[in-house]
């Protein structure tokens, strides 16, 4: 089983250097068949790879709508909001990646379904479930849901009639939805679940977010396995990275991302699906020989 390995571009953006070829010889040369791009801790134009693109074997599988490290809130757009002001923040972000995607030739676009807009949470602290410093606990975790769940009827409504815009609007492009990274968001299997129900006719599909999966495990007891069970079916993706100490995006291996469970559930629904090591900042290039040999013994 052949598996497609693209580098995530967060970390890119901060250990890449300037020159696009050269930059792209060095994504060839770290081993991984090309890079999923979109925001980053540094701004790049990613555009300025296109005519270095040309004669190098390298691809562009997806563009992200945000960085793997922001953590979205409505504040800065949201799809699940009840505030018309918010989603028009979120569609014009979307609207960005889309025109970015059709000028670099990528068929996806990732995005976070959106937070939902909760009583009180301009004052709230605890919002980031990959703050390592933010002292979570599972009752705090479980706490914070159970607000968002009193309205997530009213979320829903407004992220699918958000998403049925933003397909009609651009039918030539695929959507992945990923898990959320905060606490308030609509990506978690139950969300999920729900807006796929509901948009059976739009080309959305999933895009599976290992650190995050290991992190809503650990801290709202959301099994690992729910969502490749509910949504293997549609997956046009993954994000690898590792979790652990409540920190996101570690090397693979490092934390509690269960690896053989996963690839269980890649062999059952086949490689195509390219797979995305993304990485925080933090973690030097050093780890990039360690991280390949340790998904090369689960195929992915």
């Amino acid at each position: 089983m052949t598996t497609q390995r693209f580098l995530g571009g967060d970390w890119v953006t901060v250990h890449g250097v300037a020159d696009p070829r050269a930059l792209l010889m060095w994504v060839l040369d770290l081993g991984f068949a090309g890079l999923c791009v979109g925001p980053g801790p540094r701004s790049t134009d990613w555009t300025c790879l296109l005519p270095a693109m040309s004669d190098l074997p390298i691809e562009l599988p997806a563009v992200r709508v945000a960085s793997v490290l922001e953590v979205l809130g409505v504040r800065g757009g949201s799809l699940a909001s009840t505030h018309a002001n918010d989603r028009t923040v979120a569609q014009r972000r979307i609207r960005d990646a889309v025109a970015l995607a059709h000028r670099l030739g990528c068929p996806k676009v990732i995005l976070d379904p959106g937070v939902a807009r909760v009583p009180g949470m301009a004052e709230e602290s605890l919002e980031d479930l990959g703050d390592p410093g933010a002292g979570w606990t599972p009752e705090s975790a479980r706490v914070q849901k159970a607000r968002r769940d009193a309205v997530i009827d009213a979320a829903l409504d407004a992220v699918c009639r958000s998403l049925f815009e933003i397909c009609r609007a651009a039918p030539d492009v695929e959507f992945a939805l990923t898990g959320s990274r905060h606490v308030f968001g609509l990506g978690d299997p139950a969300g999920l679940g729900q807006i796929f129900d509901d948009l059976p006719q739009l080309k959305l599909s999933y895009w599976h977010d290992t650190a995050v999966a290991a992190r809503r495990d650990e801290l709202l007891g959301t099994a690992q396995g729910e969502w490749l069970e509910g949504f293997g079916n549609r997956m046009s993706g993954m994000t690898l990275g590792d979790a652990a100490g409540g920190m996101l995006y570690l090397p693979p291996g490092t934390g509690g991302v269960d690896y053989p469970l996963l690839s269980s559930y890649r062999r059952r629904f086949g490689a195509a699906a390219p797979v995305v090591v993304e990485l925080d900042p933090a973690v030097e290039p050093g780890e990039i020989p360690g991280a390949h040999a340790f998904l090369s013994k689960y195929g992915l």
